[in-house]
């Protein structure tokens, strides 16, 4: 027995094992698929195809299925169905047919090898029914290379197809794209990826769970190739019975149970919760950036389940055993908590790239979640701080209601708007007689806005030919005559009838009260605090910003 008898059968990966040979066969690019099967039975079929999208979607191998329709000669013509056992269909399976040639544009992308395809285009094929160029990465070829092909794209010849494949379309110069028919190839959902992968277990009586496959199918982002490669991975360490606790181990995955942690830790505002979770983080030897990513899906399954339909396409890339989980999450959480999550996860990911402590930064990003959760929405912020200033009281705040873990939720952060000028009121039935033009000013006083209050308290009043004339010192009568309208509009709705008003000089405002003089009189101090603190508008403003009352001074 010969030292070539020793040697081990050749084991074929599954990526090779499992790759399509048919365009049905293609996982999750259906659309292009069926849109490449129409173009051939109905000969619609361009000189030039640009297969575009990310890493292991299937390009390069849908080009080989293209080209094997394309010179199939078991058929009269192209076919959407190629019979994969001509010695065309396996010679281009195997790599070797003579009228498909495979080039990789990053090591023949001079314009010499430009040129060499060019002069090798203007002979008819050896055999087949088309001479077909599959350039794969194509844009790394030169602008010069690019140049140089332009005018074979323009004008090929009439047995000649070219198939470009990239994974940077942003790359390819617009006059290369006007010239070719472009598909775009999509990332492969996990769903669709955790089925492609059962089937291949079942094929080779592989024992596994359907959680360690979908793990297998969220770890390899969309890539069909790259959740094979995974999968080989974990086989080759597990044999054929693969059990979850090994994934875990050998991919690094995260582990699902902690994001759900996180996720129920931030809903109940628990600190030191989310630091443990990080603690288990650097144990496991994780990522912080995986780590922040898979959270970061994590909350937007979340999301999906609140907002989402059951049955709808959204919902369908999750599992019937993760939305049982996610569903009280989804109802306890509201959207525009979920929003800001994943606003601040998705800074979190970005910073961590270039984070000099990433523990750090993942530990800020998560007590920065529980500070969110502490936001009450800011139209009942508005509502109540308008309510204050207005002076209209009402019973004391609620309280926010209770987390679904039985914890009340902290008091919200004030949020400060301007108070809008008030509408004048319809004018009601005039009265008998006006009322005395000191009390008048008074009560226009008590019921003004903040900004106008200081004017009236500083005016005196009088009547004068039946309109009503503010005497104001000169620091205020500018400010009260571009404001005559609205002071004209509260006197007539205090009033509860139609009044003119005029605008006149006075004596000057005393000044305020200074702090020590209020020493001597102790007494007026307190029973003055004691009637603010009973006023409803300062009851209002002490539980909307939880202060106290500190110090009174009255206004002469």
């Amino acid at each position: 027995m010969g030292p070539a008898a020793l040697l081990p059968m050749s084991y074929q990966v599954l990526a090779r094992r499992y790759r399509p040979m048919t365009f049905s066969e293609v996982v999750g690019q259906s659309i292009v698929m069926r849109t490449l099967q129409n173009a051939i039975a109905t000969g619609r079929i361009g000189h030039a195809f640009l297969f575009s999208g990310a890493r292991g979607v299937g390009k390069t191998t849908s080009a080989r299925i293209l080209a094997k329709a394309l010179n199939c000669s078991a058929a009269e013509g192209p076919t959407p169905e190629p019979c994969l056992k001509c010695a065309s269909c396996e010679e281009i399976a195997k790599g070797n047919a003579l009228d498909v040639q495979e080039i990789d544009g990053a090591s023949n992308n001079s314009v010499e090898n430009v040129r060499e395809l060019r002069e090798s285009a203007r002979y008819n094929p050896a055999r087949d029914r088309f001479k077909i160029w599959i350039i794969d990465e194509v844009h790394m070829l030169s602008g010069s290379a690019f140049n140089a092909l332009l005018k074979t794209l323009e004008e090929p010849p009439p047995r000649v197809k070219f198939i470009f494949a990239t994974t940077e379309y942003n790359k390819i110069p617009e006059t290369i794209l006007s010239r070719c028919q472009q598909y775009d190839f999509r990332l492969v959902g996990t769903r669709e990826l955790g089925q492609h992968l059962r089937a291949v277990a079942k094929q080779d009586s592989i024992t596994v769970s359907d959680a360690a496959l979908e793990a297998i199918a969220r770890a390899a982002e969309g890539s069909v190739r790259d959740a094979l490669s995974l999968f080989d991975q974990v086989l080759s360490f597990s044999g054929s019975e693969v059990k979850d606790q090994d994934l875990k181990a050998l991919l690094g995955l995260v582990d699902r149970d902690l994001l759900f942690a996180v996720s129920e830790a931030v809903l109940q505002g628990d600190s030191l919760r989310l630091l443990e979770a990080v603690e288990r983080v650097s144990d496991y030897g994780a990522d912080y950036r995986h780590f922040a990513r898979e959270l970061q899906l994590h909350f937007r399954e979340v999301l999906l389940c609140r907002i989402a339909p059951e049955k709808s396409a959204l919902a369908a890339g999750i599992g019937p055993d993760a939305a049982r989980r996610l569903k009280p999450l989804a109802e306890a959480y509201s959207e525009e908590d979920l929003v800001r999550v994943l606003d601040v996860l998705a800074r979190a990911e970005g910073d961590l790239r270039w984070a000099q402590d990433p523990r750090v930064t993942l530990e800020l990003a998560l007590l920065k979640l529980v500070q969110l959760r502490r936001l009450a929405p800011f139209g009942e912020l508005v509502a109540r701080v308008e309510r204050m200033i207005s002076g209209a009281g009402g019973p004391p705040t609620a309280a926010r209601p209770a987390s679904p873990r039985g914890l009340a939720a902290p008091a919200p952060l004030p949020v400060l708007t301007p108070a809008p000028a008030p509408t004048p009121a319809p004018t009601p039935a005039p009265v008998p007689a006006p009322p005395d033009a000191g009390e008048l000013v008074a009560r226009m006083a008590a019921a003004a806005r903040p900004s106008f209050a200081p004017a009236l308290r500083a005016a005196s009043g009088r009547f004068d030919e039946g309109a009503l004339v503010l005497e104001l010192p000169a620091a205020y009568r500018e400010f009260s005559r571009s404001h005559l309208d609205e002071f004209t509009a509260l006197a007539n709705q205090v009033s509860g009838r139609k009044l003119s008003l005029r605008v006149a000089e006075g004596e000057p405002a005393p000044a305020p009260a200074s702090p020590l003089s209020s020493k001597a009189a102790p007494d007026n101090r307190q029973r003055l605090r004691e009637k603010a603190e009973h006023e409803p508008a300062v009851q209002e403003a002490l539980d909307l910003f939880g202060g106290k009352v500190v110090d009174v001074r009255e206004s002469k």
